[in-house]
């Protein structure tokens, strides 16, 4: 006999997901919880955990079936937003749908949309060869970037000032594409900033625009965020009107959407744009500044309910930025730390450091609360460099 409560089902149980595991534990839910087994903080909080691929759709649809789910949601992760597309349709839920959640994850397929809808993004085509890609540069005369069509997190994407430089940036693509098809597009100077947009009924009902810290070019990968934007005022208009076009072209619904922008000197233009709440603490940053829950908000939408929404923010400015390391070894000694910043470091018993894939380690973040969102970016950029400056790691030795 199916329980009385609602059962949600959420997929991944790392860091950036283990907030969303919390605030359903809290919200008289039966929570499940699909990940593959490892040491990720989400699996002790679960209420229910299944050893599940969350990439693998079939297990998990049949898994859905037979906990007949009332809604299924993930945060700050793209691998399982067509997973979550295929239980949304064969089991009649709220949420974006497979056929679009492919156009999320889809470079190619997003920017055709795009195009079709008068959606400001870069200029670009799908290339099959390398002369294609040249003939592509040479057009432009100026900066281009290689990505593969099907990738997430950066990988495979490479800058190119250099004619020269194509065939090793087209290599490198083609080795982080499953379809094995690339884009080239023309770069996009200026600053990156974004957007988490609260999606109901196929239209936005809540429009945040924060600021974003990234690594330097040409991957741009966020590290921090502040929410408001400093100049929100000048571009929340046109960043209302892309996000209406935006929404209809990739046809999102029922979910809070992650925006990736850059400012350029012709105004703002999309990077990317994907069905799923924002990573690097995103979700904290923007609620800190409106007075809400996205979390919350995040659950409740997934589950066939409408949120109150406000239309000010009540909250207060404010800004994250990650500790990530990029040597292993043992800490020894832990950097500076003001006490005018709240410092958080996860769990990490033995304090050894081991890198990723992207050869880094984020160990914590640092958040500063204030008045002028400028200022509070440059403090918590100031605060992370001189933690990094001074913490002490005794490297591993061979």
């Amino acid at each position: 006999m199916k329980s009385e409560k609602k059962r949600l089902l959420i997929l991944g149980a790392g860091i950036h997901q283990t907030p969303l595991i919390k605030i359903a534990n809290k919200m008289n839910l039966e929570v499940h919880v699909c990940s593959i087994m490892g040491n990720y903080p989400g699996i002790p909080l679960a209420q229910f955990f299944h050893e599940v691929d969350i990439t693998d759709s079939t297990t998990v649809l049949t898994l859905a079936k037979k906990l007949e789910i009332d809604g299924i949601l993930t945060t700050a992760t793209d691998v399982c937003l067509e997973t979550i597309g295929q239980v949304v349709d064969e089991l009649d839920l709220t949420g974006t749908g497979l056929e679009n959640s492919k156009a999320c994850l889809n470079k190619s397929i997003m920017k055709q949309r795009f195009l079709l809808n008068n959606v400001p993004t870069a200029s670009h085509i799908e290339v099959s060869k390398i002369e294609d890609a040249i003939g592509f540069f040479e057009a432009k005369n100026s900066a281009c970037v290689l990505k593969p069509t099907d990738s997430s997190g950066s990988r495979g994407v490479t800058k190119v000032e250099h004619i020269n430089d194509i065939e090793k940036a087209y290599s490198k693509a083609l080795k982080f594409s499953k379809s094995k098809t690339i884009i080239i597009e023309e770069w996009l100077e200026g600053e990156e900033f974004g957007a988490q947009v609260v999606v109901i009924d196929n239209k936005p009902s809540l429009l945040i625009i924060h600021s974003d810290i990234t690594t330097p070019p040409p991957n741009r990968i966020p590290i921090g965020h502040g929410c408001p934007h400093p100049r929100e005022e000048k571009i929340r208009m046109i960043i209302s009107e892309i996000i209406d076009n935006a929404i209809i072209a990739l046809g999102i619904n029922n979910t809070i959407c992650n925006v990736d922008f850059i400012l350029t000197q012709d105004g703002p233009k999309i990077i990317e744009m994907t069905c799923r709440m924002g990573g690097t603490h995103l979700p904290e940053v923007c609620s800190k500044y409106w007075g809400i829950d996205l979390y919350k908000i995040a659950v409740e939408i997934s589950l066939g309910q409408r949120p109150t929404l406000p239309s000010t923010p009540s909250g207060i400015s404010n800004a994250i930025h990650n500790i990530i390391l990029n040597k292993e070894g043992r800490i020894n000694k832990l950097g500076e730390m003001s006490k005018e910043f709240d410092w958080y470091f996860y769990p990490n018993n033995d304090e050894i450091i081991t890198l990723n894939s992207n050869h880094q380690a984020e160990i914590g973040y640092v958040h500063l609360t204030g008045i002028d969102p400028s200022k509070i970016l440059t403090k918590v950029s100031n605060a992370v460099r001189l933690f990094l400056n001074t913490i002490e790691i005794k490297e591993n030795k061979i």
